[in-house]
This record gives structure tokens, sequence and C-alpha cells, in this order.
């Protein structure tokens, strides 16, 4: 019986982590915009609405959109695939240009945001390989068929 060495690092765990964020973002950004676009007085009058020019009906839609496009590409980069690693650089590079944007109003959270999305677009980016070799299943060869 022959076992591989992964060639998995500890940089694995930080584009999990990632992925798993990203879920959990969709599904926060799935139950904003069907609540907005069922219940649209639990969002109506808040500094949501003054944020971006736009109707509560657009900003739901782009909070269903955005949710949809985040739960997806998390569970493509826990799975290690190529193209949910390259939406994932891209949304946490965007997820970092607006975090900065709005450290003058919550600078601790901005901060904090800013270093993990930063962080989680570096894994992906440099480590993302090895997530798909870190979870492969065993080939037959490796126990001695």
């Amino acid at each position: 019986m022959e076992i591989e060495e992964s060639r998995a690092t500890g940089w694995v765990a930080w584009v999990l982590f990632g992925g798993i964020l990203l879920v959990l973002l969709g599904a926060i950004h799935l139950t904003v915009g069907l609540v907005t676009l069922l219940r649209p007085e639990f969002i109506a009058g808040d500094r949501a609405d003054l944020l971006l020019p736009v109707s509560l009906t657009a900003l739901a839609w782009m909070h269903l959109a955005l949710g949809v496009l985040a739960l997806v590409t998390g569970a493509g980069l826990i799975r290690g695939l190529t193209w949910a690693r390259v939406v994932a650089i891209q949304l946490a590079v965007l997820a970092a240009l607006v975090n900065f944007t709005f450290i003058a109003v919550f600078p601790v959270w901005s901060i904090i945001a800013v270093v993990l999305a930063t962080l989680i677009a570096w894994a992906a980016a440099m480590h993302g390989d090895e997530v798909a070799d870190a979870i492969a299943p065993p080939t037959p060869a490796a126990f001695g068929s």
C-alpha cells in the first residue's frame, strides 16, 4: 500500500475559510434581497437607501444577484474549481475596495474586512490549486490495486 504525500500547505485553510465566508455572505445577501423585495418597509428610511441613488427594488435585485454569485463561487472555491478562484479573487478585491471607502465610518470593521479580503485573495491566487489536491479522493492505485 503506497501513501501519497499531499503538497497542500496550511494556506489551504485560508482558501477554505474564504469559501465558507463567501457562502455565508451569499446567504446574507439573499436574505436581505428577499426581505427588501417582500417587505420593503424594513429597509426603507434606513441609511442603505441613501447610499446609492437607486430604488429599493433595484437594490433588492442587486443583493439577490450578488448573493447567488457569492453562494455559487463559495461552493466552487471549497471544491477547488479554477473558475471559482478567479471569481473569488475578484469578489475579495471588490470587498476590500468597498470596505476601504467606509474606513471613516466604520474604522475597525473596515480595516479587519480589508485585511481578511486581502489574505483570502492572496491565498486563493497563490494556493488555490492546492485545495483540489487536498480534497481529492484517493485513486485506486493508492490502495495497491
